[in-house]
């Protein structure tokens, strides 16, 4: 650090007093490219009095212009009204109403007359005769040459016609342009019977063009103008030549300047009368060239020294920048290191993190099949009490079919004794209904006596054959409940030992309840134990996460101390090899600056 401390102070040092070289010699320059222009400042002080004078004469000009062509305007529209005004005789008031009836050679007539005017007096330029409506109603030999007829619309403004009319005098127009010509025109009202009291019936009017008051604007100033401009220019003139002799000294300036920008200060002082301007520039030139002496004098003393020292810090940072590369491709490799270590660090916590989340969500599983364990138990237990209940109602309606059987076999058994019976009064019925026929034969021999037995007969046989067809009937009742009751009976065998198989089945699925509950208490102390070892192996699991949490956390910092450790390598590095490179630039800047030294003549000491 000493040396770049060294190294930075002599190369500001150095670069001062060059920087300070050029100021000076930039200084010279200026001055000499301005000095070198003969008589620069005489030239440039006489075109602003020149300026000054000219913008002078401008004005009076102008002002004198503007004066007399106001004068000129008004003289000129007096003489153009008055001429108007008194060439309203050639024109008769009777004439104007037969031109404005429609009479062309009238017309043609009074603009032949007014022609006189114009023939005579050479500076008008037309003259005519309007209607108060601007209507033209003759015009004169100049005005048809400008393209202008008979009843053509003239121009005349608003306020000098209301004038006209309201005065019944005479009034002349400001300058206007109109018929591609600008104009100057006297107005004068021609009256009726030409008497002033009548009524206005036209108006003669004669045109001025308005160059010629330009003109005569320009005759009348040109004599007092030029007489008030020579004073001026003399003036002028008699300045410059003070200003030349004033500046006079400023010859040696330039010189003097010259040599010492050219490096020669050998050369004499300026001398120093007075106290004006240039006065104080020889006292400010002398006091340079003496400080610029000193610098210069510094400057070749200690070039040597700056370019000694700079080499000598060339030498120790190339030293310094060896060994900060080693020490960097240690610390290259620390921080390689670090990050693989922070990396597997990470890893392992992350493998952790996600063995505890796993054994976390093992755990819940675990504690959900216990509770469907404990539930799986209770259900087992509850199907055990249903099959013995089951069994127990099995028991209750194998019993009850049984006496069902016995009792549809006693009914089978006295359906049969009906049936006999029911021969027996079918037997009887079939002899009853044989013996009333034969009743019924007899007493249709016995005639008119053997009527009232003979119907008895009848009703006998009916009864009989009633008989008869009941007996059938309950025969086939009774045949249809035997083999109901055979179908009964036979069912009832069935449901017996179908009974007897499902009392059978659920006794062994009781059993089967007993033993499956059995196994789930097995089951149920297993994970109750598994769970217990999960927490356990949880809880040390995340100690172990916490752990490597603290551990990464560590690896981190040191892992970001290298970087940090390295960053500052690296710019220590960057520094030396700046510091370098500031070195050699120094060496350079010396040996420029002794080339520049030589350059200078300075006084012998």
């Amino acid at each position: 650090m000493i040396f770049v401390y060294l190294g930075i102070k002599c190369y500001i040092y150095s670069y001062v007093f060059i920087y300070i070289e050029r100021i000076v010699l930039n200084f010279l320059k200026e001055r000499i490219q301005i000095m070198a222009r003969k008589n620069a400042i005489t030239f440039r002080l006489g075109m602003i009095i020149m300026g000054i004078l000219l913008f002078c004469i401008i004005i009076i000009f102008f002002s004198m212009y503007r004066a007399n062509y106001k004068e000129i305007s008004k003289a000129a529209g007096v003489e153009a009204y008055g001429c108007a005004n008194i060439t309203t005789a050639l024109v008769n008031p009777s004439d104007i109403a037969k031109i404005k009836s429609g009479d062309k050679e009238t017309a043609a007539k009074v603009g032949e007359d007014i022609s006189w005017t114009i023939q005579h007096k050479g500076i008008f330029e037309g003259q005519y005769v309007m209607d108060l409506d601007r209507t033209l109603l003759a015009v004169d030999e100049n005005m048809l040459e400008q393209g202008f007829e008979v009843g053509d619309t003239f121009h005349m403004s608003e306020e000098d016609l209301e004038t006209l009319k309201l005065t019944k005098a005479p009034v002349y127009s400001d300058v206007y342009e109109f018929g591609g010509m600008k104009r100057l025109t006297g107005y004068a009202p021609i009256f009726e019977d030409h008497d002033p009291d009548k009524d206005i019936v036209a108006i003669s009017a004669i045109d001025f063009e308005s160059s010629i008051l330009q003109t005569r604007t320009w005759d009348m100033i040109k004599g007092s103008f030029f007489v008030a401009i020579i004073p001026i220019l003399l003036a002028g003139v008699i300045t410059i030549f003070l200003i030349r002799k004033t500046t006079a000294p400023l010859h040696k300036i330039t010189q003097f300047a010259n040599r010492v920008a050219k490096g020669d200060l050998t050369v004499e002082k300026l001398p120093v009368k007075g106290n004006d301007e240039i006065t104080q520039l020889s006292k400010d030139l002398n006091m340079m060239t003496d400080n610029l002496k000193s610098i210069i004098g510094d400057l070749a003393s200690s070039s040597s020294q700056v370019a000694t020292t700079s080499e000598e810090l060339t030498a120790s940072s190339e030293e310094i920048s060896a060994s900060a590369e080693s020490n960097l491709t240690a610390v290259y490799q620390v921080k390689n290191g670090s990050q693989k270590q922070v990396q597997i660090i990470h890893d392992t916590n992350q493998t952790l993190s996600t063995i505890a989340s796993k054994t976390d969500v093992i755990s819940e599983k675990t504690k959900e099949l216990n509770t469907q364990s404990h539930t799986a138990t209770e259900k087992a237990a509850y199907g055990g009490t249903i099959v013995d209940q089951s069994i127990s109602q099995m028991d209750t309606i194998n019993e009850k079919s049984r006496h069902l059987s016995e009792s549809v076999n006693q009914l089978n058994k006295k359906s049969g004794e009906i049936n006999d019976i029911i021969t027996i009064i079918t037997k009887i019925s079939e002899k009853t209904n044989l013996l009333a026929l034969n009743a019924s034969i007899e007493a249709s021999r016995a005639g008119e006596s053997g009527k009232g037995f003979a119907v008895v007969a009848a009703e006998i046989r009916n009864l009989a054959e009633q008989s008869s067809a009941a007996t059938q009937k309950i025969s086939n009742l009774i045949h249809e409940v035997q083999l109901g009751t055979k179908e009964a009976v036979e069912e009832t065998n069935e449901s017996i030992e179908s009974l007897k198989t499902g009392t059978t089945l659920i006794r062994d699925a009781g059993n089967a309840f007993y033993e499956i509950n059995d196994a789930i208490d097995e089951v149920t102390t297993d994970i109750d134990t598994i769970n217990r070892d999960l927490l356990l192996i949880a809880g040390e699991v995340e100690n172990i996460v916490q752990s490597m949490e603290s551990i990464e956390m560590i690896s981190t910092e040191s892992a970001n101390n290298t970087v940090s450790v390295l960053t500052q390598s690296e710019e220590q590095t960057a520094a030396i090899e700046e510091m370098s490179t500031l070195m050699e630039t120094l060496t350079e800047m010396a040996e420029e600056l002794n080339k520049r030294t030589y350059q200078f003549k300075l006084p012998d000491a």
